[in-house]
């Protein structure tokens, strides 16, 4: 993040609380139930935001070699990732031609191939089928070049990868990251690398734990005994970059910085600064890692979370038991208090007799992630 916005914010921020505001929306917002518990309303998001629009499949730097590959499941569709051995960075639907097992779970480097457990069916990292062991004379009559993995539209840009699980059109990454590339080209986002991952999955609404990353109000009540302790409740203020935004809860600590000279204010040794890249990914950064979450809903009521940690340069036996225990601490945030919310949060909803939530006007980047969400769905893109 450049200097310049780093010294602009927490301008912002120390001006708000020497005048004990907070940054705020021209009105609240009221959600209807339906949001987050209608059937219908999830299927139009399947189709509209997690197969027709791309979506974020990880960091440039969990495919940056030939053979490194990451799959996940996106809008019920499993796809998969992976460089080649010509460099290109190609997208496929993670589909067995043979019994439509998935080929590959997870992420891998360094594959020669991608190789089905099921049958070992077996495919080149351009997708070609390589081989049918013990297959004998079981598909004579088919036609091998035909029996490829199905190709999917994907696409790179300022450290990101997005892919596509239905569709043709080629991949626009970079108007899909927009304005938010000026800060993650300052991060250097491309260079960092896969550490270690934790994956989960919740009884609940993708959309209401992507709701307790967009706002700290609840940090001084739900993270009192755990992160509460150092991190401000408000004020609050975040930046739109048409769906996508930027987000920050600064550390108390910060408040110190208003007794020092504007030289030595530093943000970023300060402060968590989130962007979301829509619809369902946040990109997490605290001091010296990106932790990348991904909310990929199964079901109207079900999502599976994957969170990858991301470090700016090799982990080495000195700095590994620092970046597990951060993972550890963004394990026992996210399963211990936030996401457990949002389970509760789906039950009321679901129980008929609850008809609507309210996002305060000092909620700010939750009202323009919904709002924003509404948006994408009635253009269709």
């Amino acid at each position: 993040m450049r200097r310049e916005t780093q010294v602009e914010l927490i301008r912002e921020l120390l001006a708000h609380h020497a005048a004990g505001t907070t940054q705020l929306a021209d009105d609240m917002l009221v959600l209807p139930a339906e949001v987050y518990v209608s059937e219908q309303h999830w299927q139009a998001e399947r189709e509209t935001l997690f197969r027709r629009r791309p979506v974020v499949a990880c960091l440039s730097g969990a495919v940056a070699s030939p053979g490194d590959y990451v799959s996940l499941t996106v809008g019920g569709v499993p796809v998969v990732v992976v460089r080649g051995d010509d460099g290109v960075l190609r997208g496929f639907r993670n589909v067995c031609r043979h019994r439509a097992s998935s080929v590959v779970s997870g992420c891998g480097s360094g594959a020669a191939s991608l190789r089905c457990p099921f049958h070992a069916w077996t495919y080149r990292l351009d997708g070609t089928l390589l081989a049918r062991p013990q297959a004998g004379e079981g598909f004579d009559g088919t036609d091998e070049s035909e029996l490829g993995l199905v190709p999917v539209p994907v696409g790179e840009a300022h450290g990101l990868v997005f892919v596509q699980p239905e569709g043709d059109d080629p991949v626009d990454a970079a108007s899909l990251v927009g304005e938010a590339a000026f800060d993650l080209d300052d991060f250097n986002v491309s260079s960092y690398l896969p550490f270690d991952r934790w994956e989960s999955s919740w009884p609940c609404n993708w959309k209401l734990l992507v709701d307790t990353f967009l706002e700290s109000y609840h940090v001084f009540s739900l993270h009192r005994t755990t992160v509460g302790k150092y991190y401000l409740s408000q004020p609050m203020t975040y930046r739109g970059y048409g769906p996508n935004l930027r987000f920050q809860t600064c550390q108390k600590s910060i408040l110190e910085l208003a007794e020092a000279p504007e030289d030595d204010w530093d943000l970023l040794s300060r402060a968590t600064v989130e962007y979301l890249i829509a619809p369902n990914v946040i990109l997490s950064h605290s001091v010296d890692h990106f932790a990348v979450y991904q909310f990929l809903p199964t079901a109207v009521d079900q999502t599976d979370v994957t969170m990858t940690l991301y470090t700016p340069e090799p982990v080495t036996e000195q700095t590994r038991p620092h970046y597990e225990r951060t993972l550890e601490l963004h394990q026992r945030v996210g399963a211990g208090e936030d996401f457990p919310q949002a389970v509760k949060i789906q039950h009321s909803l679901s129980s008929g007799l609850v008809e609507e939530t309210l996002v305060g006007r000092h909620e700010v980047a939750l009202i323009h992630f919904h709002q924003a969400l509404d948006e994408l769905l009635e253009s269709g893109n």
